[in-house]
């Protein structure tokens, strides 16, 4: 019989934090993600709409914040984040 379940961590992770979410995502999940090897964990707040790409440093098995939003892991993925964020100035 073939097993149903995933073996491994994922390759990346989104989160969009909210009140009741953020401390849990920003520390809890965070090292939980990184002791399980996800390569990339992204934290969107979209009340400050930021994006936050941590990339796990394969030699130290650590996060570190990288300063472009870009999908690393898919080169061809480019993200408008006019389309991720909707100004109510622009709505108007």
């Amino acid at each position: 019989m073939e097993s149903k379940r995933i073996i491994g961590a994922p390759d990346l992770v989104i989160e969009i934090l909210s009140p009741a979410t953020a401390r849990n995502n920003r520390v809890l999940k965070y090292n939980k993600y990184e002791q399980a090897g996800v390569k990339e964990y992204w934290i969107v707040d979209p009340y400050n709409q930021t994006i936050e790409v941590n990339l796990l440093e394969k030699r130290t098995g650590h996060y570190f914040r990288e300063d472009k939003i870009r999908a690393n892991l898919f080169s061809d993925l480019e993200i408008d984040l006019k389309n991720v964020f909707s100004l109510e100035d622009e709505e108007e």
